[in-house]
């Protein structure tokens, strides 16, 4: 009896022996398990991630050019309020000018034509007295 003892004892040592090995076995697989179900998600937001990275170039080109047009617009219509009020003042002085200078141009040709009648006026009388002068040297030499 004692080597049935020593038996069941060794026996139930043996199934105590297995069961713990299963139990630590059977925590590894669920530990596995585990940690592929991890890697599973991890890879799928790892690839998500990728796919996310590949689009954000064309994104953020997007969002830059979008910016940009969005601020320089302002910039360009202060732009062009401040040129067409420059350009207001300007072609009010250059209408100005241009009434002066044609004011200008017209006292010009009224002095040239008085010049003129002036300059006509003592040709004339110098031509007059000219002929008479030479008349009346003429006239002497005839008589002497």
């Amino acid at each position: 009896m004692e080597s049935h003892s020593n038996s069941s004892g060794a026996r139930t040592k043996l199934d105590l022996l297995y069961h713990e090995v299963l139990g630590e076995v059977a925590g590894l697989v669920a530990r596995l398990e585990s940690a592929t179900q991890s890697l599973d998600a991890v890879q799928k937001q790892m690839q998500s991630m990728g796919e996310a990275q590949q689009v954000l170039p064309d994104q953020l080109g997007r969002q830059l050019t979008a910016t940009m047009e969005a601020a320089a617009k302002p910039i360009n219509q202060q732009a062009q309020h401040a040129i067409q009020a420059m350009l207001g003042g300007t072609s009010n002085q250059l209408n100005q000018l241009s009434r002066d200078a044609a004011q200008y141009a017209s006292i010009a040709h009224r002095s040239a034509r008085r010049m003129a009648i002036i300059a006509l006026a003592v040709g004339g009388t110098a031509g007059i007295l000219g002929g008479l002068l030479a008349g009346l040297a003429l006239g002497q030499v005839l008589i002497s």
